[in-house]
């Protein structure tokens, strides 16, 4: 007998900004938004190691898919399995110093990210579909 857990798809996880990403014209990631912020000289030295130390740690466990740099998948977008639980923790804690300076992030969800074209044990990468901007299991949350 199956769990009712193991019967139902995954609900993949994205954290997004309400900017716009010039290249897949879908809303920015939230690593964009990090860098962004980081870079931007506002920081504290404090801020700036906490915001380092995430982003470190996400570097050194957290694949950078190859297919997100290549030209026929710029429109693909990067999506958290929920079994990454560590990855997820240590975004939130960067979406809260986004927040403190103005970066509104909101979470979404969906068991449909598209047509998957990466995938590892904490994310997959999708290239969504092109007849809709919003699959119908999405929600924001």
């Amino acid at each position: 007998m199956t769990s009712r857990s193991e019967d139902s798809p995954a609900t993949y996880i994205r954290f997004q900004s309400l900017r716009v990403c010039e290249q897949s014209h879908k809303p920015m990631g939230v690593f964009q938004e990090a860098f962004e912020l980081r870079d931007s000289g506002v920081l504290t030295p404090d801020e700036e190691r906490v915001l380092e130390g995430h982003l470190s740690w996400l570097k050194m466990h957290l694949k950078s898919p190859a297919v997100l740099r290549d030209d026929g998948h710029h429109r693909a977008i990067a999506w958290f399995h929920p079994r990454a639980k560590e990855p997820i923790r240590r975004v939130r804690a960067i979406i809260e110093l986004l927040r403190e300076y103005g970066v509104y992030v909101e979470q979404i969800t969906t068991q449909s990210p598209g047509i998957v074209i990466y995938e590892d044990g904490w994310q997959v990468v999708a290239k969504p579909s092109r007849k809709r901007s919003r699959n119908p299991d999405e929600s924001v949350g």
